[in-house]
């Protein structure tokens, strides 16, 4: 009888710790990554600019096993390269800014290392801003953004994670020349007609904390 009631209860103990470990609380989780957008698709957009890097932000709150809703925001920099304008004098940046809604699952693959898929829909503003010999212009223009990507993250506390982040966009904006004012377009760039829209491939590094209780067991799964 003792033998049972004991097995009786290292079992309800076990299940109970289980039911802890596989499926903690939903809580609300803020992440921010360092991202490198490489653009792909059109060749004159690579020719006539560079990456110089991107930082974003979200909130995101699971609402069963895993599937979440989040918003968030992203910005992004490419510099033109002058060389490209040659001999013409001409400078300056493209600033994009992204505006997001996000639905994504998570997936524990282990006690300390989870995946994480999103999709992610929002709006993107872009401003063309160069400096030439005429003057200093900015352009500026609207598009639907829409992406997708994947992250694989590992915990360095129950709460707070780092990882790596892959992902592609698209963006509803198109090139042109009349976006850098330049007094000649160059000519080894046939852009006869505007281009687009943008795609992007993304690869980031970034962080994961959750706003919740630590435990002694872990983060466990969803």
């Amino acid at each position: 009888m003792r033998a049972g009631t004991l097995l009786l209860s290292i079992a309800i103990s076990s299940l109970v710790l289980a039911q802890r470990t596989r499926f903690p609380e939903p809580s609300l989780t803020a992440k921010g990554t360092l991202t490198l957008p490489l653009p792909i698709g059109i060749p004159v957009f690579t020719g006539l600019t560079e990456s110089i890097g991107g930082i974003d932000a979200c909130v995101q709150y699971p609402v069963w096993k895993g599937l979440g809703f989040g918003v968030g925001g992203r910005a992004c920099w490419f510099g033109i390269e002058e060389r490209a304008f040659a001999p013409q004098t001409l400078s300056g940046e493209i600033f994009r800014a992204t505006y997001f809604g996000k639905v994504q699952w998570e997936k524990y693959t282990g006690k300390r290392t989870f995946i994480e898929l999103a999709a992610k829909v929002g709006l993107s503003d872009f401003r063309y801003t160069s400096n030439s010999d005429l003057g200093k212009f900015t352009f500026k223009e609207q598009g639907l953004h829409t992406g997708a990507q994947f992250g694989l993250y590992l915990h360095a506390s129950d709460n707070l994670a780092f990882g790596l982040q892959l992902g592609y966009e698209r963006d509803q904006a198109y090139l042109a020349p009349d976006r850098f004012n330049p007094d000649e377009f160059p000519p080894r760039f046939v852009l006869d007609a505007p281009e687009g829209p943008y795609d992007f491939f993304t690869v980031g590094l970034g962080f994961s904390t959750r706003f919740s209780k630590s435990e002694d067991e872990g983060p466990g799964e969803w």
